[in-house]
């Protein structure tokens, strides 16, 4: 029963004076209090204790809110020793405990984020003895969360025989600052290297000196393996581009290669001609100068046989020195170009002499393809150039016109005209009249490998040979034009 009580008692229970109080109240620890074994233990503490301090216990308020109060009280007894009433303060402090429960609330959430955040999250003290671990850093340790508490990383590490240092939580005890981030790797409890990205902080108290030191730490394991990967991909792509580039180079020899071996094979052709001739006039003159002898012998040599024999002779030297000339002429044109094709330094030399060089050499082979090759060049042009590679640009683009400009061996005419342009560069416009190329051909004429003849063994590098030596040994420029009229420019 309730005995007396002030007006703010009535106030917080929802009464208007304390008397309505009293004369409503009749039985506290059922019709005050929420959980009567509240009121139970109360009484408990009296009887043992006579007195009571800061107890908490819930209330129904007239309105039947829930209020949370604190009491604390004494017991006062008769002269018997016996409890005859309690006499104490009483303070409200529902909005207290609701604060409390939302503290509480807010740190359950957080701790369940840090829980499941996928990253290391640890709160150390001074000592470097952990005081917060979440769920994903403890599963790397392979305990509870709660066990690591006040332990260190060496504890915690030593369990499977592994340690990593403890250098930068001293590093941020030292320069109260935080790190920045830095990488790091250890052994996790199930023995796997594990990688982290890692970022340290300091917790300053209320003065401004380190408390506590917080790390931070995200796997980048996988982005470590892919980084190998990738690595290892660039490695093979690099080694691919380099035996590309060796193979292309050795292609590109190879066709060069082809190509004077064609250019030998015309040569060789047009010199067994004259030489052809000079045998057989030589064959001739040795059986007639052999029956000449045997005539001498016999003593019956008369004056016209032996102006015969004279005439003969003259004829048969004359022949034969215009053939062996004729023959001497190629020979000395190929060696110079197969010279020139063999030194690619540089060196002063006349254009239009070594143009009519390159294109004697060249000339055996039209005569099997019904083409005329005409040559204009302006004298006295003198170059300090390479003159190989410019042999191996007129053999490969005359090559490149003979294979496709003129297909079903029709007739045609290839022209070369050299010039002056300005006053240091020169001007070789290549020309024939023969079918052209499509749209397309053009687009790739001088792409590595591309040829219309595949299938009957072009390797495409003919006119990419052409390019690279006029842009990058000649330091040149090549224009690609196809006349209105008819074939290429």
């Amino acid at each position: 029963v309730l005995l007396n009580a002030n007006p703010a008692l009535a106030r917080i229970m929802g009464y208007d004076t304390p008397e309505q109080l009293i004369n409503t109240i009749s039985d506290i620890a059922h019709t005050i209090y929420v959980h009567p074994a509240a009121r139970a233990e109360y009484q408990l503490l009296m009887q043992r204790h006579g007195m009571v301090r800061e107890f908490e216990y819930q209330v129904r308020a007239r309105d039947g809110a829930v209020l949370w109060l604190s009491d604390s009280a004494t017991a006062v007894r008769n002269e018997a020793g016996e409890v005859i009433r309690y006499e104490g303060t009483v303070r409200d402090i529902t909005d207290q405990k609701r604060a409390e429960d939302a503290i509480a609330e807010g740190r359950r959430l957080l701790q369940q984020v840090i829980d499941t955040v996928p990253a290391v999250i640890n709160v150390k003290d001074r000592q470097l003895r952990y005081v917060l671990m979440n769920r994903y850093m403890a599963g790397i340790f392979g305990v509870e969360p709660a066990d690591a508490i006040g332990r260190t990383t060496a504890d915690l590490m030593s369990r499977y025989g592994a340690q990593k240092t403890d250098e930068n939580d001293k590093r941020v005890l030292a320069s109260g600052k935080g790190l920045g981030f830095y990488e790091e790797e250890y052994l996790d409890s199930s023995g796997n290297l594990r990688q982290w990205l890692v970022n340290k902080l300091p917790l300053l108290d209320a003065d401004g000196e380190i408390e506590q030191i917080v790390t931070v730490a995200l796997d980048i394991g996988e982005r470590k393996r892919g980084e190998q990967e990738m690595r290892k991909a660039k490695d093979a792509a690099e080694a691919a581009l380099r035996n590309l580039r060796e193979t292309q180079n050795s292609l590109i020899e190879a066709e060069k290669l082809a190509a004077l071996g064609r250019l030998v094979a015309g040569v060789a052709h047009e010199v067994n001609n004259p030489v052809g001739i000079s045998l057989t006039v030589a064959s001739s003159l040795e059986r007639k100068t052999a029956l000449f002898a045997a005539e001498v012998a016999r003593g019956e040599l008369r004056r016209s046989r032996l102006n015969e024999f004279l005439e003969t002779g003259r004829d048969a030297s004359s022949q034969l020195v215009a053939n062996l000339n004729r023959a001497a002429e190629l020979i000395t044109s190929f060696k110079q170009v197969a010279a020139d094709r063999n030194y690619s330094d540089q060196r002063t030399f006349d254009l239009g002499d070594l143009t009519e060089q390159v294109v004697m050499s060249l000339r055996p082979g039209l005569r099997k393809h019904n083409l005329t090759l005409t040559v204009d060049c302006q004298p006295n042009l003198i170059m300090n150039s390479y003159p190989g590679p410019y042999g191996q640009v007129l053999t490969n683009l005359f090559l490149n016109s003979v294979a496709h400009a003129f297909p079903d061996g029709k007739p045609g005419t290839i022209d070369i005209q050299v010039r002056e342009s300005g006053k240091d560069n020169v001007e070789i416009i290549f020309s024939d009249n023969g079918c052209g190329m499509s749209l397309d051909v053009r687009r790739r004429a001088f792409d590595p490998f591309f040829t219309t003849r595949r299938d009957q063994g072009g390797t495409g590098l003919g006119l990419h040979i052409v390019y690279s030596i006029v842009t990058n040994r000649l330091g040149g420029r090549l224009d690609l034009d196809w006349p209105a009229c008819a074939g290429l420019r």
